[in-house]
């Protein structure tokens, strides 16, 4: 398997500026409510969230961190997000990619929205060195990814089974939608 190439998601959003809808679909919007509605703490001090797109997850997020780091490949999608959360100054949006960027010193949120999927073998092992890295003891991961048919080089359905065998986390919460599954794990040691 193979990372999913820059050229895939520039295309898109050359094409498109909201090309899976994040601002006007309801499995969007409410998948993102449910996201955050998952999120077991009312506060969370440093988080991080994977390819934040035009930031309409983030925007969610902002209301729940302290500090918030979000990133995505693409120059245009972080300059939009960059414009779109210019009200929270606690926000930061940067051109990176996962698994290689994380913010220095640790936090206790990790978001993966949509993104996981889109790592090989050997960069899935590296972002799990990251989050291991990075995650605070009892600190939060929530993943939530689509769960039909992709040629992405992980399946949806995938992505909870392989955090499960991470033994550093501990799964708290599942929803399982028509959709989409949406799981959260906490650090456990």
């Amino acid at each position: 398997m193979t990372d999913t190439d820059d050229s895939y998601f520039e295309d898109i959003y050359r094409l498109a500026t909201d090309p899976w809808g994040f601002d006007t679909r309801w499995y969007e919007q409410r998948k993102h409510a449910l996201t955050i509605a998952a999120l077991p703490e009312r506060r969370y001090r440093r988080g991080v969230e994977a390819g934040c797109a035009n930031g309409a997850l983030t925007t969610l997020l902002a209301g729940r961190c302290d500090e918030l780091y979000s990133f995505d490949i693409i120059e245009s999608v972080v300059e939009r997000a960059t414009r779109r959360l210019q009200r929270h100054p606690h926000v930061t949006v940067v051109q990176a990619r996962l698994p290689e960027f994380w913010p220095s010193g640790t936090g206790d949120l990790v978001v993966w929205s949509e993104v996981a999927y889109y790592l090989s073998d050997v960069s899935a092992d590296l972002a799990i060195l990251g989050l291991e890295r990075w995650l605070d003891l009892s600190g939060t991961l929530v993943a939530v990814h689509y769960t039909g048919s992709t040629d992405y080089p992980r399946r949806g359905r995938d992505i909870a089974p392989w955090l499960d065998r991470v033994p550093f986390l501990e799964r708290g919460t599942t929803l399982v939608d028509d959709d989409f599954e949406l799981g959260v794990w906490r650090r456990c040691r």
